[in-house]
């Protein structure tokens, strides 16, 4: 189903410095960030935190907004994203557009309107479609999480964003996920680079992992050498889950890739009540805008 739902915004918004406003600026390079969110709640949630989680939970759009702006993103796709309201706060903050994708499960008491995610950025973004597909719909245990796309103007021509969260506990439903977006992304990859990235919940060492190379997409984290550096938890993170690929004409243009593990991706060491923004580190990437 076309999706269309963007969030026009116009002013100063609630930064003196967002990132939309510098969206007329001659930029030789853009950034992305893909940000496993956790429904702007904070982690983790527990008798030394809680009380101030409470005190702030209103804000976390903002304070999260604030936190990535200083990295100058262009784009930021959402995992595991609030109600649309709270991701239109949030977008407000940075003064971009966003495209909203409603999670494929409905959720229930605990995760109400269940996993969604959105597309938020400075480029036009041309159009956007909810759990697209190379041909019929996808089957209903497919991508119960959610998986969106948007295609952007981007100064350089257009730019195909994919957007995805995975299965956490089935292999065999993430492997055919995996085919899914591997024979979208071949329909796209005639008419501009393809941009993937998104909690996949797997590991480098796992099958579906493998299935990317094959498919000729290029690891972008791996490419510019920080490795497996772990993605979550934020407390003491063990696994890399969360990924930035790329078709190779938009690889060769990688510059840069890092793992947003300081305060406040992360709880302040000193304060106990302290606590993160979610359970994932936000993954960035840096691409020349030319080749």
């Amino acid at each position: 189903m076309n999706r269309r739902r963007f969030l026009g915004i116009a002013g100063a918004g609630l930064l003196s410095l967002g990132a939309g406003g510098r969206a007329n600026e001659k930029k030789d390079r853009f950034r992305t960030i893909s940000y496993n969110v956790l429904a702007f709640r904070g982690y983790p949630n527990n008798r030394k935190t809680q009380t101030r989680i409470k005190e702030k939970y209103e804000q976390h759009p903002v304070m999260t907004a604030n936190a990535l702006v200083k990295f100058s993103p262009d784009i930021v796709t959402l995992q595991e994203a609030p109600p649309e309201d709270r991701v239109a706060q949030f977008a407000k903050t940075l003064e971009m557009p966003y495209a909203y994708f409603p999670g494929g499960w409905e959720g229930d008491t605990l995760y109400p309107g269940g996993f969604p995610g959105a597309i938020v950025t400075r480029f036009k973004i041309e159009e956007s479609t909810n759990r697209p597909s190379a041909g019929a719909p996808h089957d209903k245990e497919l991508f119960t999480r959610h998986l969106g796309y948007a295609k952007l103007a981007a100064p350089f021509g257009t730019l195909h964003v994919v957007s995805a969260h995975f299965h956490p506990m089935e292999r065999e439903i993430r492997m055919r996920e995996a085919a899914a977006i591997i024979e979208f992304v071949a329909q796209l990859r005639g008419s501009g680079p393809v941009l993937f990235q998104g909690d996949l919940n797997h590991r480098p060492e796992d099958p579906e992992y493998a299935l990317w190379g094959k498919a000729g997409l290029v690891d972008i984290g791996k490419a510019m050498g920080i490795g497996d550096k772990p993605t979550v938890p934020s407390v003491r993170p063990r696994n890399r889950i969360d990924y930035i690929w790329a078709t190779p004409e938009l690889a060769k243009r990688a510059q840069r890739a890092e793992v947003l593990d300081k305060t406040p991706f992360i709880p302040e060491p000193d304060d106990p009540a302290s606590y993160a923004l979610s359970d994932h580190l936000p993954v960035m990437a840096e691409f020349l805008m030319a080749g």
